[in-house]
């Protein structure tokens, strides 16, 4: 008696409904949808993954977030269709019948802070016995999504040395908020520190503020644009640390293909013209490819560029580039 008594609730939870269009019908607990499939975890085929333009209809009492490519948020429960083929957002007495390829995310609101966040990580590591030549790579994001704001944490680390030269380090971490506007406008603050020795940079601290806007944003792709002041303080490995202030400009891309397997390109650019010391100019730009190897898990290339033409240590290079390959997961 104790044993159904306990296993009641997790299995009362289970009642959202997905029918597909070749007449396959999945029951479980509606997790996500996010980058063309809406993640389900059933009673006994644990976690699927079910590509969204396969789907015919949705059900489920609970509350959803549901983000629309004009930017919008509407909440509301799902309900069948009619005639099938579209999503039924449900809020009260108000109904919203919603084409499917005008979806671009939604989740369930959820009370619980850890189901809140998505993110994944990805390793990498290259040993060459000749050369003595050893790579490693770490790579990780987390993202916490409440109705109006977004915390997003990115770390990336990259050590490479090789018997008889000069090792190369490269490391960040960033912190930033965003508050989400009307018509896909933007408001953020970011935090971060940064070091890159081949530049020589032993450390930038950061704190800055500014506004961006989805010029894209589609179930498949999106394109952000970000303009953004900081302050910082730089401790070049050479001499002594001096302050700045700096505008952004940056621009961010991204497409995948829901298809397996699955498929996601990212592509980044920040312009960074120094504010308190004119004529210095800094580029970051990163392409990045992951492919999806089994549910989960994915392979990932990627292809940074660094660029200071008054690097913060005298006689260090200006440009600092190479590709990375590695192997993740998404949670």
């Amino acid at each position: 008696m104790l044993l159904v008594f306990l296993a009641a609730p997790a299995l009362a939870q289970k009642t959202d409904v997905v029918k597909m269009g070749n007449g396959d019908r999945y029951t479980g607990e509606i997790k996500s949808y996010s980058e063309g499939r809406v993640s389900l975890d059933t009673f006994d085929a644990g976690i699927v993954s079910i590509k969204w333009n396969k789907i015919l209809v949705i059900t489920s009492p609970k509350t959803f977030d549901v983000e629309l490519t004009d930017g919008t948020h509407i909440y509301g429960s799902f309900a069948a269709s009619t005639p099938p083929g579209k999503l039924d957002v449900v809020s009260g007495d108000v109904r919203r019948t919603l084409e499917f390829l005008d979806v671009v995310r939604f989740a369930p609101l959820r009370t619980n802070f850890w189901k809140r966040i998505d993110g994944s990580f990805d390793l990498g590591f290259t040993y060459t016995q000749a050369n003595q030549f050893v790579q490693f790579t770490l790579n990780g994001d987390a993202t916490y999504r409440a109705k109006t704001y977004q915390v997003t944490a990115k770390l990336n680390m990259f050590l490479s040395q090789q018997q008889g030269a000069t090792s190369s380090q490269r490391d960040s971490l960033f912190l930033q908020d965003v508050y989400f506007l009307k018509n896909r406008w933007l408001l953020g603050a970011v935090a971060g520190i940064e070091r890159n020795r081949d530049l020589g940079l032993d450390l930038r601290a950061s704190l800055g503020g500014g506004f961006g806007r989805y010029l894209l944003q589609t179930n498949q792709s999106s394109l952000i644009a970000l303009l953004a002041f900081t302050g910082n303080r730089e401790t070049p490995v050479e001499g002594e640390a001096s302050y700045s202030v700096e505008a952004a400009l940056a621009a961010q891309y991204t497409t995948f293909m829901y298809d397996f397997p699955k498929l996601k390109i990212y592509a980044s650019l920040r312009v960074i013209p120094s504010l308190s010391d004119p004529g210095r100019l800094r580029l970051q730009a990163d392409v990045s490819l992951q492919r999806e190897i089994v549910s989960d898990f994915y392979v990932a290339i990627q292809l940074f560029d660094s660029f200071d033409n008054r690097p913060p240590t005298a006689g260090a290079a200006k440009n600092d580039w190479g590709p990375v390959i590695s192997i993740g997961y998404k949670f």
